[in-house]
């Protein structure tokens, strides 16, 4: 009689995850924030700290997810992976963060804005 070991689960803060495409983020350089010098992970961070929901997202890179966009990075929520996102370059983090979390942060992005 063989004993399987049990399935350790363990909860996370996050609430959704963000995936953004290595291949992508290589080739552009940076190409996001106020200089355009960083990266759209870094910048989506950023703008996820500015609004206080930086633990309650996990952003991460994968490796290529099959779009090939030329002045962008895919990225897609897996919390909600029916769709797929092209973020172009240049694009601020806020509004990056719109489109990748939905309604559910738009609040909290146009009072940062507006402060």
């Amino acid at each position: 009689m063989s004993l399987k070991p049990a399935l350790l689960t363990r909860p996370t803060p996050w609430r959704d995850v963000v995936i953004l495409c290595r291949k992508c983020g290589k080739k552009r350089c940076g190409g996001f924030g106020p200089k355009r010098k960083q990266t759209l992970k870094d910048t989506l961070r950023q703008a996820l700290r500015d609004i206080g929901r930086r633990r309650q997202v996990r952003v991460m890179e994968t490796s290529c997810l099959g779009i090939c966009p030329k002045d962008g990075i895919t990225a897609l929520n897996a919390t909600r992976p029916g769709t797929i996102h092209v973020i172009p370059v240049g694009l601020d983090g806020a509004a990056a963060v719109r489109i990748l979390l939905g309604d559910s942060v738009a609040a909290d992005t146009d009072s940062i804005e507006a402060a």
